[in-house]
C-alpha cells in the first residue's frame, strides 16, 4: 500500500482553517506518515485519515495524493456504511471507491499478523488450551 510524506505545514494551516484553533498536546497524533487505507488496485488518489474534527463528528480531515507525491487535504463526511464482521461502520469515507474498510488487507500488515501467530504459536496453544 502507498505512503506519502505528510508536510507539516500545510497539515497545520488545514487544521487550523478548518477548526480555527488547535493545541500542541492534539498535535502529538499528526501523523508523520500517510499510508492508503483504500486497499490495492483502487484506481484513483491514494487516501489516508489524518485528523478529527472537534466540531464536525460526521466529517474528518483526509490526507489525498496521487502517484506523483503530489498531497491536499480535504475534510471529507465519513462512510455511512455498517457491515464487516463486528457490525462496525466503515472507517473511509463516503463515496470511497472499491471495498469497505472491513475488506481492505493490508499485505504488510498480514505478513506480519501471520509472522507473530508463528512465532508465538505455542504461547497462543498454552493460552487458549481446554483447563481441567
Amino acid at each position: 500500500m502507498a505512503t506519502a510524506e505528510v508536510p507539516s505545514g500545510p497539515l497545520l494551516l488545514a487544521i487550523l482553517a478548518g477548526q480555527g484553533r488547535v493545541s500542541d498536546g492534539e498535535l502529538v497524533d499528526v501523523p508523520e506518515t500517510a499510508r492508503c487505507e483504500l486497499g490495492l488496485w483502487h484506481g484513483d488518489e491514494h487516501a489516508a485519515f489524518v485528523w478529527d474534527w472537534e466540531h464536525k463528528p460526521t466529517d474528518a480531515l483526509w490526507a489525498r495524493w496521487t502517484p506523483d507525491g503530489t498531497m491536499r487535504f480535504e475534510s471529507l463526511t465519513h462512510c455511512e456504511a455498517e457491515g464487516g464482521a463486528d457490525g462496525d461502520a466503515c472507517t473511509l469515507y463516503r463515496d470511497h471507491s472499491r471495498d469497505h474498510s472491513w475488506n481492505v488487507v493490508d499485505p504488510e500488515m498480514e505478513s506480519l499478523r501471520r509472522r507473530v501467530l508463528a512465532e508465538n504459536a505455542g504461547l497462543l496453544a498454552w493460552l487458549t488450551r481446554k483447563r481441567e
